[in-house]
């Protein structure tokens, strides 16, 4: 599409409230919230249901996990010795060994309120036994690399346990967040090791954990789905360009991932942990300074988001863990090989909660650029014009960049559009489903803001996600036909009325959002 004239203003002030101002990384994080009704906050839980014990034995000992409702939960596992003192900022070891029965009947301690916190969960069909070889989903999660857990948050219980009664085994990990798992210093990256992206270090740990451990619960190694959301899908794209995750998983699932963000080069996080470091009192790039920031309480290391000068953990271009961007690694053909689906939400925007404020204050001739393609018949709410077009922008549009690639690369992808806002969230949802409302019928879990239609929505979404697994192709569910990507451009959009195919869908608007990001 020919670019548009006079709009370089317009994306950089885009890209200002889409992302940080820190190498323009996106701002995952929620901000502070508006006035007015919000949807009921939601902690999931953090301990099995109660049931009868079960045992599985694994080398690092016995588990007593619970079965309960048809399912085998396994909590809390160590999946790495806890990253503290001397391990701190260190590639995660060996899985630690225990003796007797460890009781896994509850979570592990989460992080960042905890560096001791590098634990998993399983979850299986109660009659799952060793060697069935039953399709893997691992679980990363979302938070902006600064929150969440395991288990679950942000509005949706992670665990898995519908999965499991579809005769799939769920495993879900935690992995450092914060400081704790993206940083970098030269007094730590000169040591020899691995360093900088600790977080994606502890999801690769627990993806080995899983390829070593997994048919002692019933699972096949060689079958492994890797999936996540916002942060965590971004790291599944990042899992997919990474040389030490490679053979680690064999299909990924990427939600609300911001496809087209960009890890922090190395030089830049360097000289921020260098200023961090001498403003907590250490100086020097040499082995005692390595050992004063070890010594340090990470409340030294403050987090301050998006505004310029702001020190943000955030995903690090080290050459090792993750030696090119995403989407030229996709257009470099250098990505895993595996299958993939992709998607995002209808309010992405709602990250940022932008208001008509943006267009009022463009010339003339950007505005109506802009609206010539958002509303070209002047009807729509400017409000919320502007939450589609950052919503495009951030994610739709990236979508399509990644499976145009993946596709040509000679891969089968996927991409959905999810666009329904559940019954018990429709006063305070005005533009649309909002970031990470998915996760709900991801999971059927939890139920409480479903109406009759939502409930039957998330049981088609979890069944694709389910089939997707099982076989390589959601379209095996056996719903609505959610065909492969090609020249048609066919995807599904999962609305209020239940799935729905499209062709070309939103063409115009992610033709307008691919321009600008070419600029």
């Amino acid at each position: 599409m020919r670019s548009i004239p006079g709009l370089s203003a317009f994306v950089m002030l885009v890209s200002l409230i889409t992302f940080s101002a820190q190498a323009q990384t996106p701002t995952l994080a929620p901000p502070p919230t508006p006035p007015g009704p919000q949807p009921p906050l939601y902690t999931p839980p953090d301990a099995a249901p109660a049931g009868k014990s079960q045992t599985v034995q694994i080398a690092q000992g016995l588990l007593k996990g619970v079965v309960a409702d048809g399912v085998g939960w396994f909590l809390g596992i160590p999946f790495a010795p806890p990253p503290v003192g001397d391990l701190r900022w260190r590639p995660p070891g060996p899985p630690p060994n225990w003796s007797g029965a460890r009781d896994a009947g509850r979570a592990g301690p989460v992080c960042p309120a905890q560096e001791d916190c590098l634990y998993l969960n399983v979850l299986r069909p109660a009659a799952a036994h060793a060697g069935q070889k039953l399709p893997v989903m691992v679980w990363i999660h979302g938070g902006a690399f600064l929150g969440g857990t395991s288990m679950g948050g942000y509005g949706g219980d992670t665990d898995g346990h519908e999965f499991a009664r579809k005769g799939v085994i769920a495993v879900s990990a935690n992995y450092r967040l914060g400081f704790a798992g993206y940083f970098a210093h030269p007094a730590l990256d000169h040591e020899g090791h691995l360093h900088s992206n600790y977080g994606a270090m502890d999801q690769i740990a627990a993806l080995k954990w899983v390829k070593a451990n997994i048919a002692r619960f019933g699972g096949d190694p060689d079958n492994v789905t890797v999936y996540g959301e916002s942060a965590g899908g971004f790291g599944v794209l990042l899992l997919m360009v990474s040389p030490e995750a490679k053979g680690l998983f064999n299909k990924v699932i990427a939600e609300s991932s911001f496809a087209r963000a960009r890890a922090v080069p190395l030089a830049t996080a360097e000289a921020n942990g260098v200023k961090q470091a001498e403003a907590a009192g250490v100086k020097g790039d040499d082995a005692a300074a390595a050992a004063a920031l070890r010594a340090l309480p990470m409340t030294a290391f403050p987090i301050i988001r998006n505004r310029p000068g702001g020190f943000r953990p955030y995903p690090i271009l080290d050459g090792q863990i993750f030696p090119t961007q995403v989407m030229p690694a996709f257009q470099a053909g250098t990505e895993a090989k595996v299958p993939l689906i992709i998607g995002g939400n209808s309010n992405e925007a709602s990250l940022t909660r932008p208001t008509s404020a943006l267009l009022d204050a463009m010339a003339p001739e950007k505005r109506e650029a802009i609206l010539k393609v958002f509303d070209p018949q002047g009807t729509r709410d400017k409000t919320q014009v502007v939450n589609d077009l950052v919503t495009v922008q951030g994610v739709t549009e990236p979508d399509r960049a990644i499976v145009r690639l993946h596709t040509r690369n000679g891969m089968p992808s996927w991409t959905y559009y999810f666009s329904d806002v559940a019954d018990g969230l429709k006063s305070v949802r005005q533009y649309g489903a909002a970031h990470t409302e998915e996760l709900p019928f991801v999971f059927i879990s939890p139920k409480t803001v479903f109406g009759p239609k939502d409930l039957a929505l998330a049981k088609a979404v979890n069944a694709y996600w389910a089939s997707f697994a099982k076989t390589g192709d959601p379209d095996s569910a056996g719903g609505v036909p959610w065909p492969k990507w090609s020249d048609q451009e066919s995807q599904v959009e999962f609305t209020a009325d239940g799935p729905k195919t499209r062709t070309h869908f939103l063409k115009d608007e992610r033709d307008l959002a691919e321009s600008l990001a070419e600029k």
